[in-house]
């Protein structure tokens, strides 16, 4: 795909309600999926990230989502940006769909003067973050999410294509410069420095936001991750997988707004979840919620792991020699770098899910899941206990090697709970 470019694109207009309603009647495919006529299409505003426009539009035999990128960050208008983050969006989908059909939605559309991509609406569907802030956890969920980062991340990297296909896509994804760059600042690089995006409400948390920027350890290991994450091209990334970019229904789950997609290490998607399951956790006030998060933690890792290896286990022959990894080898050695590869991928979960609770905590964008504590002290002490688990994961001398030794980790702060 050709990269459009944003800054040229002199018929753009944002849309309004209105707007909506006429540009999806231009469309004969979308206007039939709806149904009727226009005017009979119900049509709302439902944006409520940090990016973009997104509407919905209902008709008689269907509902579709449209997303609009602005020239600014929705809820920041003097922070500029290129419009084309709908673009690689777009072609994420486009590159993972077939890959993982079931688990999220399908490119109906892109338009690149107006920067609009439309998908399938999700209609009886909740955003992950609000079930849960509801009370209600799902383990058949992470087991869901956990099968959509194996399959996702295998099919797109050295081990499923020969290595020709993995440069074009990475050439493409390379461009999408802009929103690695916020990945890179506000969730690798700002929590560790003094930096004006940078907020907590309780000066009880300084303390330990002093104590994680004058640690040598987690400085060495931010910079590590940050390096990691820029320099370890392993496989398409969606870039920003917390609970707020997953849809479910309970049974029925899709991920949702890839729009952050790069090359990068696997370990940080699943890191990016695992830490939004664990900043969930410690918002959790009794402990039968926190326990079915503990269950929904080893699900989504034990998910990951096994469809992982299946996908490579599968993959025994291929015309093309180079495109083999440990395929022909006698199984004990196939077994032992296969299993170093996973380790090494658990490792990056690990550093990945510290950073992100840190960013989420004390950096910009903070989850919403702390609000269900409605006692200040309780909330603050929360947030401390989280913040102290991800400073221990990255101060670690001996890396965690395995999901029990992560798990007695939490478990030794979740008892000061």
């Amino acid at each position: 795909m050709t990269t459009p470019n944003a800054q040229q694109a002199s018929s753009y207009t944002p849309l309004d309600l209105e707007g909506v309603r006429t540009f999806l009647a231009t469309l004969p495919a979308i206007a039939a999926r709806l149904g009727s006529t226009p005017d009979a299409w119900r049509v709302w505003e439902v944006s409520d990230g940090n990016l973009n426009m997104v509407f919905l539009a209902e008709g008689p035999q269907g509902s579709v989502c449209l997303k609009q990128s602005l020239p600014h960050v929705r809820v920041d208008p003097s922070w500029k940006m290129p419009l084309d983050r709908t673009f690689f969006e777009a072609a994420y989908l486009r590159a993972v769909f077939p890959h993982v059909p079931d688990l999220t939605t399908e490119c109906l559309h892109f338009d690149a003067e107006q920067f609009i991509l439309i998908v399938p609406g999700l209609s009886g569907h909740t955003v992950m973050r609000t079930a849960m802030m509801a009370g209600h956890f799902y383990p058949s969920v992470a087991a869901q999410v956990g099968d959509f980062v194996a399959r996702s991340s295998f099919a797109t990297s050295l081990l499923a294509e020969p290595f020709e296909r993995i440069m074009d896509r990475q050439i493409c994804f390379a461009r999408n410069q802009t929103l690695t760059r916020i990945t890179v600042d506000l969730v690798l690089t700002d929590p560790y420095h003094d930096h004006p995006r940078n907020h907590w409400a309780d000066p009880q948390i300084t303390p330990i936001v002093d104590a994680l920027r004058a640690s040598p350890a987690v400085q060495a290991r931010s910079d590590s991750l940050r390096l990691r994450f820029l320099s370890a091209p392993q496989a398409l990334l969606h870039g920003d997988l917390h609970t707020g970019s997953i849809m479910t229904d309970g049974t029925d789950t899709r991920i949702i707004d890839g729009e952050f997609a790069t090359y990068g290490p696997i370990g940080f998607d699943a890191g990016l979840f695992t830490g939004n399951l664990i900043l969930s956790l410690f918002a959790t006030p009794d402990r039968s919620g926190q326990a079915l998060h503990l269950d929904m933690i080893q699900t989504f890792w034990t998910s990951f792991k096994k469809g992982f290896l299946a996908l490579w286990q599968e993959k025994e022959w291929a015309e093309d020699r180079s495109t083999l990894y440990y395929a022909t080898t006698d199984k004990s050695t196939q077994n032992f770098e296969k299993s170093l590869f996973i380790q090494n991928v658990f490792q990056d979960t690990v550093g990945f899910c510290a950073a992100e609770i840190i960013r989420r905590t004390i950096g910009y964008a903070h989850v919403a899941d702390f609000s269900v504590l409605t006692d200040p002290s309780l909330r603050t002490t929360r947030q401390k206990a989280a913040l102290l688990f991800a400073k221990d994961c990255l101060e670690q001398k001996k890396p965690l090697k395995s999901l029990a030794d992560f798990l007695e980790l939490l478990y030794l702060h979740m008892s000061a709970l």
